[in-house]
C-alpha cells in the first residue's frame, strides 16, 4: 500500500524477508536487539506491527529507530494492550496477562520465545519520551464484549486507586503534570477496551545517538 503511494519501502527480518513488490527492498540479517543496519536520519517513518513484545533489549530499540528517523519523521507500534480491563481481570485470578496466557514454551529460547517481553503502555511511553518522541496518536484495534461489560463495574475504584497511587501520592510537581497525561491515556477507550494498541509516535527532536561502528 505504502508502495502504491511512491514511499521508497526497507523490509528488515532476522531471516531473508519474504518477495513483497519489486518497489520494496529487502535486508536480512537485522537483529532489532542490536544496532540498526543504517546511516542516521534517513528514514521519514518506522512501523513495527507486534514486534516489540518480542524484543529483548527494547531500549535499544527505540534508541535505534529515533537514531535512523529524521526530525518530524513517525514511529508506529502495535503490540498487545496488557491493559486492557480483562487483561487485569485475568491477572489477578492466573498471573498471566493478555498476550501470555500460560508459561512459555521452554523448548524455546530466550531469543525465539513469542511475547515473552510484554511492553506496558507507560514503560512504551517513558522510552519514547526519553530518546525524544511524543505521542500524536493511541488508537484501538478489535474490542470484545468482557472489557465492556466489566468497565462500569470495576472503573470507580480504578480511577480512585490510581488518582490516589499515581496524582496524590507524587509530590514532584512537574513529574505529576506528566503523570496526568499519563493517567488520561490508561483511562483511554483504547487502553481499556482493545485488545491491542496501536502508538504512532513523532521524533520531536535530536537526542545524542551513537552511529553503529
Amino acid at each position: 500500500m505504502l508502495a502504491e503511494k511512491s514511499f521508497i519501502i526497507v523490509a528488515t527480518d532476522y531471516s531473508p524477508p519474504p518477495f513483497l513488490d519489486d518497489r520494496i527492498q529487502r535486508v536480512s540479517g537485522v537483529d532489532l536487539n542490536e544496532c540498526l543496519p543504517f546511516r542516521g536520519a534517513i528514514f521519514d517513518g518506522v512501523n513495527m506491527v507486534e514486534v516489540i513484545e518480542h524484543i529483548e533489549h527494547q531500549a535499544q530499540l527505540i534508541r535505534e529507530i529515533a537514531r535512523v528517523l529524521k526530525v518530524g519523521g513517525v514511529v508506529v507500534i502495535s503490540t498487545p494492550n496488557i491493559l486492557n480491563v480483562l487483561s487485569r481481570l485475568r491477572f489477578l485470578f492466573t498471573g498471566f496477562l493478555r498476550g501470555r496466557v500460560r508459561p512459555v514454551h521452554y523448548t524455546r529460547g530466550p531469543g525465539q520465545a513469542p511475547n515473552i517481553y510484554l511492553i506496558h503502555f507507560y514503560e512504551l511511553y517513558y522510552l519514547l519520551f526519553h530518546y525524544g518522541f511524543e505521542i500524536d496518536e493511541l488508537r484501538k484495534t478489535k474490542v470484545k464484549f468482557a472489557p465492556v461489560f466489566f468497565t462500569p463495574l470495576l472503573y470507580p475504584w480504578m480511577w480512585l486507586f490510581s488518582l490516589e497511587a499515581v496524582i496524590h501520592a507524587e509530590k514532584d510537581p512537574v513529574q505529576r503534570r506528566i503523570n496526568w497525561q499519563i493517567l488520561k491515556y490508561l483511562f483511554s477507550p483504547s487502553l481499556l477496551f482493545s485488545d491491542n494498541i496501536v502508538v504512532k509516535a513523532r521524533k520531536k527532536k535530536d537526542v545524542t545517538l551513537r552511529e553503529p561502528s
